[in-house]
């Protein structure tokens, strides 16, 4: 039996969790990770709703002027 890998950068959300719950010593980062990435996306959406954009014409826009 093969040892199984660490996911990659496009690695599906289940891929994640199956790892993180093979290796108890990562709960504490994969905790932090998850709770900044919480508290980025409501900074985010709150600050859409307070400029008066609705989300995906912001992510829209945001794809268009990197391209």
């Amino acid at each position: 039996m093969r040892r199984p890998s660490k996911p990659g950068p496009d690695a599906t959300l289940p891929e994640i969790l199956g790892y993180v719950a093979r290796h108890p010593s990562l709960y504490p980062a994969f905790a932090c990770a998850l709770v900044r990435h919480v508290y980025a996306k409501g900074r985010f959406y709150l600050m859409c709703w307070r400029a008066g954009y609705r989300v995906s014409t912001v992510r829209r826009l945001a794809r268009e002027a990197r391209q």
